[in-house]
């Protein structure tokens, strides 16, 4: 047999028993524990590396015999680490693209059950799907079929080098979610699951993924629900911010573009990790409100998610979106936001915008200092476009609109609040965030019954109501604009978000 990735040895308490699936490349095999087949490191594309890197998605090698897949496969080189925390021990390796599948341990490959694929965060700098926040076993228990997958990250995968050498691809990562829904689309079913019932979900930069598969032409048809939790949807970029980010990447890096950009195509990863560390705190520290380096402009992503929607390009589609309360504070923890409010005009200033200056500073008067940034960021970046987004596509599809509230403990003592990626755990119910260590469990099970109980519903039926969801969940329109709110007791407010919308809706940064 052949050995999937690296190795992961199987307990006394596992077996291989009934986890043998046939996909189009080759044979796998898995194992099964605590009442769920797993299946950890199937490659679903070509290592891109050598002649591939830099350039798109590829096609798996087929293979000869039984594929063992117990092991998770290498996570992709790590371009950023937040606070330190090391979410698994894989060796990080170019050659990651690898994806994991969890069922039922009943389910048979006639199943034709609900099938969840996952879009791990990172500020397209970093993430893996081995990372234990995205362990799919509770959905698989509860009857869905769940897949993550590993996708590159950082210059490798996000950083657009296409204008300087035909050698270059753009949005390589993207090209990989669009191949990793691709390989569920063509081998879901022999793992029991239900090709015509794929539901796309994500977090932060997998959250804006999911925006992108919602806005890209080549991912139409391969999904037909999607949850999107704080994306950025508005960070699709421009080839102005793409020149902006790749000349702070160069200065650090020491090479000109224009005349050495071959230089990348062999060296090592890690030798760009340090630009890519620089550019993601100078960026916003010489242009700020600047998008860090991810998503571009191009035939994968025409336009903008709102844009792209409004047009019907998800006709069909049954979505779920939204943002939590404190987005803003976790990135001023990071250091990436305007650090008082001359930078705030002069954002505005740069962008062409300075007669909304009066609005924007009338908006937050009320806060005062890093309150007032937080505000401003979180409303900018998240909050105006999910907003367009959710408009757009109430038109064509089913859609409902959710913020996260709740704070819980920790985050509260930090002053965070209801913080970025807070929701993750509890609405997959891996309980893994360090976010969470403090907050009773009572009241984490309440949230996670009601949050995850939601997702699950949507996933099986397109609707969020059902058991564990009260009040009900009213379906989302653009005169009303009906948002869930999740907190200590649920509830439902009507365009929450007007202020903020109307002041920001006009306002392009770096276009």
């Amino acid at each position: 047999m052949l050995l999937c990735a690296c190795a992961r040895p199987i307990s006394q308490h596992e077996s291989s028993t009934d986890t043998l699936a046939a996909t189009k490349y080759g044979e796998v095999q898995g194992f099964v524990a605590s009442g769920v087949k797993t299946w950890l490191g199937i490659p679903y594309a070509a290592p891109p590396v050598g002649e591939l890197r830099f350039r798109r998605n590829q096609p798996p090698q087929p293979w000869q015999g039984v594929k063992k897949c117990v092991a998770f496969g290498n996570k992709p080189i790590q371009y950023m680490n937040m606070f330190g925390l090391e979410r698994s021990r894989l060796p990080a390796s170019e050659d990651c693209l690898y994806l994991n599948v969890w069922t039922p341990q009943t389910a048979g490959r006639d199943a034709n059950l609900p099938v969840f694929v996952w879009i791990y965060g990172g500020a397209y700098h970093m993430g893996e799907g081995s990372d234990p926040m995205y362990d799919g076993a509770s959905f698989a228990r509860d009857g869905v079929v769940f897949v993550n997958f590993n996708y590159r990250v950082g210059p490798l995968g996000f950083y657009d080098f296409s204008m300087y050498g035909s050698r270059f691809e753009s949005n390589c990562g993207v090209s990989d979610q669009i191949a990793a829904l691709r390989w569920v689309r063509d081998n879901i079913a022999a793992f029991g699951g239900d090709p015509n019932n794929v539901t796309i979900a994500g977090e932060s930069a997998g959250g804006t993924g999911v925006y992108n598969m919602l806005a890209s032409p080549a991912a139409r048809g391969l999904f037909q629900k999607a949850i999107a939790e704080s994306g950025v949807t508005g960070n699709t970029e421009s080839r102005r911010m793409v020149e902006m980010n790749n000349a702070i990447f160069f200065e650090k890096l020491g090479v000109n573009p224009r005349t050495d950009i071959n230089k990348l195509l062999d060296m090592p990863a890690q030798d760009m990790l340090a630009a890519a560390a620089y550019t993601l705190k100078e960026g916003p520290r010489r242009h700020p409100g600047i998008f860090m380096p991810g998503p571009v402009k191009d035939d994968l992503l025409p336009l903008h998610p709102w844009e792209a929607m409004a047009q019907g390009n998800a006709r069909g589609v049954n979505v779920i979106l939204g943002t939590n309360r404190n987005e803003g504070t976790l990135f001023a923890l990071l250091g990436l936001l305007p650090k008082d409010w001359g930078q705030v005009e002069k954002m505005l200033r740069d962008n062409g915008t300075a007669d909304s200056i009066p609005a924007v500073t009338d908006l937050y008067a009320a806060e005062n200092g890093t309150k007032k940034m937080t505000s401003l960021a979180g409303d900018r970046a998240f909050v105006v476009d999910m907003v367009k987004s959710a408009d757009a596509q109430s038109v064509f599809g089913n859609t409902y609109v959710y913020r996260f509230d709740y704070a819980p403990l920790l985050p509260g003592l930090l002053a965070l609040g209801a913080a970025h990626s807070a929701e993750i755990s509890t609405a997959l119910a891996t309980n893994d965030h360090p976010f969470w260590l403090l907050t009773p469990a009572a009241r984490r099970k309440e949230l996670t019954q009601a949050m995850h109980g939601a997702w699950l519903n949507f996933v099986k039926t397109g609707n969020p109501n059902g058991p564990g969801v009260s009040p009900a969940w009213p379906q989302y329109d653009p005169e009303r604009r009906l948002t869930y709110i999740f907190d200590q007791s649920n509830s439902v407010e009507a365009n929450p978000h007007n202020r903020v919308y109307e002041v920001w809706k006009d306002i392009q940064l770096y276009q």
